[in-house]
């Protein structure tokens, strides 16, 4: 039995230009999105933090572009119960999905 709430961690790739932005924003209607974790430097992280009215936190373990299950889970580990958007390639072979949504415990 958990005796913790998992984090929902929306991993996408980070989207080009304003109408890349603007297309995940729309995306994201209806998600609570409390922050927003980007590789450190990702400038489109900081707008879509605005637009999102979500803190935006850097996590080196981002850098490569990729979004590795440690780090995944270690983002988990600090937003339990809540939903975070994490900047990053999703994990697998997603086509035509803006997001990918993971639950983690």
């Amino acid at each position: 039995m958990a005796l913790h709430c998992p984090a929902t961690l929306l991993v996408a790739t980070p989207p080009r230009g304003a109408k890349g932005v603007a297309s995940l924003v729309d995306a994201l209607a209806g998600a609570r999105v409390l922050a927003v974790v980007r590789p450190p430097d990702l400038a489109v992280g900081e707008e879509l933090a605005q637009r999102l009215g979500a803190p935006l936190e850097n996590e080196e373990g981002l850098a490569a572009g990729a979004a590795p299950p440690a780090t995944l889970g270690a983002i988990a580990d600090l937003h339990r119960g809540e939903t975070v958007l994490v900047l990053a390639r999703p994990p697998g072979e997603v086509t035509g999905a803006p997001f990918v949504r993971l639950e983690l415990d």
